[in-house]
């Protein structure tokens, strides 16, 4: 049975007294060290957010950039391709007009030549007619 002495109340002082230097030497420093661990925890935390947020930014910016250098790329091809289409336009114009010299320069001297050629028969034709009356009466006229 527990007889209640002094040693009770010995053992109940040095129970306080042992509560008591632990919470001084173990129990402070590491609920310390939990919090000191948990504000570093916080700090990091909030770092990381910051960075993905700075990140995250970052990348808007780029793909906002890369779409404002795709429509400029874009208008830039159309730009080039509108050239183009009236350098084009150009070659084909001045191609059209020189074959078209070329073809009325050619017409001329054919026409020139036919010009000649009548002239030519004309001059001749005389001298047909009487080859062909001489072959048809079968004799000189």
């Amino acid at each position: 049975m527990i007889t209640l002495n002094i040693t009770l109340w010995i053992e109940v002082a040095l129970a306080l007294i042992l509560m008591f230097i632990l919470n001084v030497v173990l129990y402070k420093p590491i609920r310390r060290i939990l919090e000191e661990r948990q504000k570093k925890l916080d700090e990091l935390r909030s770092e990381a957010e910051k960075y993905e947020r700075n990140a995250e930014a970052l990348v808007e910016n780029f793909n906002r950039k890369l779409a404002e250098a795709r429509a400029k790329g874009q208008a830039e091809r159309e730009k080039f391709k509108e050239e183009a289409r009236a350098k084009e336009r150009e070659i084909i114009d001045a191609s059209t007009k020189e074959a078209e010299q070329e073809k009325n320069q050619s017409l001329g001297q054919l026409r020139e030549q036919i010009e000649a050629a009548r002239k030519e028969l004309r001059e001749k034709v005389e001298a047909f007619a009487l080859e062909i009356a001489q072959k048809l009466l079968g004799r000189a006229i």
